[in-house]
């Protein structure tokens, strides 16, 4: 419902047709043998993959992290993958270049770096995954959303991504796609002050700075970023009277953000206290799609988090934790021209949600095999549209769950070699809106087993059940041109993964990978499809079938580190209108890979990093397929002699300065350039150099 994510609907729009026209051009589907190359090539791309190297330095020395590939922490909560700034094997310029090459994962942007981006996983669609802050949900369902490009960074940011299936103890199972669950700045890994500036191409400037420590029974993390970016640039346009190619200037692309994070704890004999507080601000043009440009729109958005924790040991096994949180967001839409509401110019929409939870739970062991942990939380949510005519929604909402991890004693196999988990929850809500309520009881959960053969071999398996509930533009629309409907049932999904996941270490080198096939079975889909001349309306969708297989890999020894992601996905749809069933779900690729690779020469790291993306369609007929993409980025660093602590960088991403694709088109006996985007009408940009220069002092170095 807000402003700042009119175009989030295109990921829903069900449009059932056989041909789109775009730039007054009538665009058909490419043949699938170009697709099937690129897929060829990236499969091959995996087995080439693996290189070493011995002798010499340690390759990184101050990222010493590696990107987790395996299971980690709560395995009642499945497959989760960790990413954090430190340990990022390419540029950490924004949240979305950090999350975008783990497995699964898939982020697409409405422009350069600091536009708008959303992120999906396992072929979800974005507000299908939730997203919590240090256990703080910062989607809603006024904002069921999270604009990657408005999530700040700090020094030490660390995200977790738990891919279909998540812990009860996040606040819910039922998302889905997952959950990505950020953690707040901590002195886990030492103690330490540290800063990172940058300087990149279309004008951005970025700067990071952040201390950990700990005094006494005090410890203080805290955190803050500010950047901007001119964000202009050029792209190559199909004129749609001649079809000849121009020249064309994005512009009003700009923004400019700063935020600040921080977190406060006291340790007592009997367990702690602690306060996080978040903030953020952010100011961006609007520049509308590429035969649309607009020259003056743009949009203001803040968000202000607190959180208070409380943790309580219950003796040797088990601790209690409560945690009370506010959160408030507010935007401000203005169009003074007209350009992209010509029916209200000179408008200033402004709007805030504001929400409120408490959770209550313990986790601790009963048994000497069984890991328990029990939860309860409740939260209200108020949207507020200001003077206009959106309605104002309500929603209260809570929930019970439990996760357990049972490890039974195997005579055979000491150690624990088998987990078996389950995760639980029933969730319940009230919403109300123009005398309009709706109201809903949702069970969720899941079962899992690992067994480890050995260190190098895990075995994991999970399957469950998940559900979504709807937001408030679904239920109620906005009395303009979307079309709620009260009655709307709840996203469902049965959902399995399988695979396999090991480490191998010696002194030379580590090993550690991941493979895992997973299928999902979602009904009840919500999407806005066309009722008249523009106008949408909210329902219920048959069926839709996602299959697929993730694969990780991440190589290291003493002088390089390579890592390489895949990810192969066939997202269908299997409702029964005959327009659209057995066609590709819009804006999932079929194929997705990211490899990087870093070499140590004495104080000089080189790297290597590649994207490649094909067979991703734009319409829910299936008929447009965008061409396939592969861009590459190189950089350096070079740790500052005689200066600990000090390391200065050079990246260059698109090297080759990719910016047009070409597709074939049925009114034209040749190919016609189109603009490299992920949504089809927003360009993305070329070549992109970027140099930094970051500082880190830990305690005791």
């Amino acid at each position: 419902m807000r402003a700042s994510a009119p175009w989030l609907k295109c990921e829903t729009l069900a449009v059932p047709c056989e041909s789109v026209y775009l730039h007054g051009v009538r665009w058909r589907c490419v043949s699938p043998a170009p697709v099937r190359r690129i897929g060829r090539f990236l499969v091959g791309a995996i087995l080439l993959s693996v290189s070493t190297s011995a002798g010499g330095q340690p390759l990184v020395a101050q990222d010493t992290g590696a990107i987790e590939v395996t299971v980690r922490g709560d395995v009642s909560g499945g497959y989760a993958t960790r990413a954090s700034v430190d340990d990022s094997p390419r540029p950490a310029v924004d949240a979305a270049s950090v999350l975008s090459g783990l497995p699964s994962v898939h982020v697409r942007r409405l422009g350069a770096d600091g536009s708008f981006g959303t992120l999906s996983v396992r072929g979800a669609a974005s507000s299908q995954v939730g997203v919590f802050l240090g256990g703080i949900p910062l989607t809603s369902a006024a904002d069921p959303s999270l604009d990657l490009g408005a999530l700040p960074l700090w020094p030490g940011a660390s995200f977790r991504v738990h891919r279909g299936f998540a812990p009860a103890s996040l606040g819910t199972t039922g998302y889905l796609g997952g959950v990505l669950a950020i953690e707040p700045p901590s002195v886990t890994d030492g103690e330490r002050t540290s800063w990172w500036t940058a300087a990149g191409s279309f004008g951005a400037l970025k700067l990071r700075a952040g201390d950990l420590r700990r005094e006494g029974r005090v410890t203080i993390a805290a955190g803050v970023s500010a950047a901007r970016a001119d964000n202009d640039f050029s792209f190559e346009l199909a004129d749609p009277i001649t079809r000849a190619t121009r020249e064309v200037r994005r512009n009003n692309a700009g923004y400019a953000s700063a935020s600040g994070i921080a977190r406060v704890a006291v340790d007592f004999s009997w367990g702690s206290v602690g306060t996080l507080v978040f903030g953020d601000a952010r100011r961006l043009g609007l520049p509308g799609s590429a035969d649309s440009p607009t020259t003056a729109s743009r949009l203001e958005t803040s968000r202000m988090a607190v959180g208070v924790d409380v943790t309580a040991r219950t003796g040797a096994q088990g601790a209690a934790r409560a945690l009370a949180w506010v959160r408030h967001e507010s935007s401000a839409f203005t169009d003074p021209l007209g350009e992209l509401d010509p029916l209200h110019p000179g408008a200033v929409v402004e709007e805030a949600i504001r929400a409120a939870g408490l959770q209550i739970g313990w986790r601790g062991r009963p048994a000497a095999p069984l890991t328990l942990g029990l939860v309860a939380d409740a939260r209200i949510e108020q949207f507020d549209p200001g003077d206009t005519a959106q309605i104002e929604a309500h929603r209260v909402a809570g929930g019970i769950g439990f996760d357990l991890v049972f490890r039974p004693e195997i005579a055979r196999w000491p150690g624990h070699p088998l987990s078996l988990t389950a995760s639980a929850r029933i969730d319940a809500r009230s919403d109300d809106a123009d005398r309009a309520p709706s109201r809903e009881i949702a069970p969720s959960g899941h079962l899992g087993a690992a067994l480890s053969l050995s260190p190098a071999a895990v075995l994991a398996v999970h399957l469950g059940a998940l559900r979504r509930s709807p937001g408030f533009v679904e239920l109620y629309g906005d009395r303009g041109t979307l079309r709620g409907d009260p009655g709307l049932r709840p996203e469902r999904a049965l959902s399995i993964d399988a695979g396999v996941h090991g480490d191998i270490g010696t002194p030379h080198l580590q090993l550690g990978y991941e493979i895992v096939a997973f299928a999902t079975e979602a009904r009840d889909l919500i999407a806005f499809v066309p009722l008249g001349r523009s106008t949408f309306r909210a329902e219920n969708l048959d069926h839709g079938t996602l299959l697929g297989a993730e694969a990780s890999l991440l190589l290291s020894t003493r002088r390089l580190r390579t890592s390489i992601s895949y990810t192969l996905l066939s997202a269908r749809n299997t409702g029964d209108d005959p327009l659209t069933t057995g066609r590709q779900l819009p804006g999932r690729p079929a194929h997705d890979l990211a490899y990087d690779a870093a070499y140590r020469f004495g104080p000089l790291v080189l790297r290597y990093g590649l994207d490649a993306v094909a067979g991703t369609t734009v319409d829910e007929g299936g008929t447009i397929v965008l061409p396939p993409r592969v861009l590459h980025g190189v950089g350096a660093a070079l740790d500052v002699p005689r200066v600990p602590g000090l390391r200065a960088s050079l990246d260059v991403d698109n090297l080759f300065d990719l910016r047009t694709l070409h597709t074939e088109s049925q009114l034209t006996s040749r190919a016609v350039p189109l603009p490299l985007s992920d949504f089809l009408g927003f360009p993305l940009p070329g070549r992109a150099l970027w140099a930094t220069l970051q500082w880190s002092f830990r305690q005791g170095e």
